[in-house]
């Protein structure tokens, strides 16, 4: 991110389920703000104002709130508009430094315009429809393991003479089922697709990452080449250490977690995987415990050192070394 000479006209757009507030910012003019409900109907009618107002190709700056934001920044950028997807705790702290201090969606949507204005935020490009598939189907199959997990946990509470049992376990048969049939196209997506096969056969190279796994990451992360180093991915998945400290006062080293969760969910059990059958990361976790690291720290370490190893390996197109000295 770069500071650039300012553009004469922004728009920010805060997105919800039910509207979008968008404002017009020009320079040396009052903002003009509208609402439009969020349908389809209604993005249309958002680029016939924009439009009218001479605000065609301008930069248009939204914050990452799932499929809704991602469903309007994809009109946008089909209509010709340089589309920008922020994060949100970034978009905050900006609003907070030029001292907005009230917060509505329109007031919102005014220091999303004012960011577009004052930052070069990075130009976001729409995932293709092979990537949005996969991710959907990834994140599918994270709604039916936790539907799983509570019907397990409620059957384990009922009595075993509960008449709700039995229609638990009907229950349970059917989202069992239904993983594997999510399981089965999220494999045959990947299969039938030769650059996903390719990455899917490097990253299960690490020992540590299975099939699964390297198939997650690939549904999570969607574009490795967005990312200029190993670090700028750690940090998008939340996986930088957080220090606390002030003045002699030290406090926990923690997860920042401001970045995609799905990857630290999708690393944690290759983690403890690989502190067991890579002679690598578990030598690397075996010299954190022995300087009196916490075992959550330990595990994130590692978690890091995986999603590190899985970008070399990504980038150069190259399989996993067990010769190489320097890979923990």
């Amino acid at each position: 991110m770069e500071v650039l000479t300012m553009s004469k006209t922004t728009v920010g757009i805060d997105v919800s389920k039910e509207h979008l507030d968008v404002v017009i910012d020009r320079e040396g003019t009052k903002p003009r703000h509208r609402q439009f409900v969020y349908t389809e109907a209604g993005q249309r009618k958002l680029l016939k104002w924009l439009a009218i107002h001479d605000a065609i190709g301008t930069c248009v700056c939204l914050e990452a709130t799932g499929r809704y934001s991602i469903a309007i920044a994809s009109c946008l950028y089909h209509a010709g508009y340089r589309v920008s997807v922020e994060n949100p705790l970034r978009t905050k702290k900006f609003a907070e430094s030029i001292l907005l201090r009230q917060k509505t969606d329109k007031v919102d949507a005014i220091a999303l315009a004012r960011y577009a204005r004052l930052i070069s935020p990075r130009k976001w490009t729409p995932p293709s429809h092979m990537q949005s598939s996969l991710q959907e189907l990834k994140r599918l199959l994270d709604d039916l393991q936790g539907d799983r997990t509570r019907v397990i946990n409620r059957l384990e509470g009922l009595r075993k003479q509960s008449p709700a049992r039995r229609h638990l376990n009907k229950q349970l048969e059917q989202i069992e089922k239904q993983m594997k049939e999510v399981e089965k196209d999220l494999n045959n997506l990947v299969d039938d697709d030769d650059a996903l096969s390719s990455k899917s056969e490097l990253l299960i190279s690490i020992p540590g990452i299975g099939l699964t796994t390297a198939r997650e990451l690939l549904a999570e992360i969607q574009d490795w080449s967005l990312y200029d180093c190993a670090d700028a991915l750690v940090a998008y998945a939340g996986l930088c250490p957080r220090h606390f400290q002030s003045g002699k006062k030290k406090g926990h080293t923690r997860l920042s977690k401001q970045g995609n969760s799905h990857i630290r969910k999708t690393l944690y059990y290759p983690a403890l995987s690989a502190m067991q059958h890579n002679p690598h990361l578990r030598r690397f976790a075996e010299r954190l415990k022995a300087v009196g690291k916490e075992k959550m720290v330990v595990v994130a370490a590692v978690m890091r050192k995986l999603l590190v190893l899985a970008y070399a390996i990504i980038k150069s197109g190259i399989p996993y070394d067990p010769n190489y000295q320097n890979a923990a």
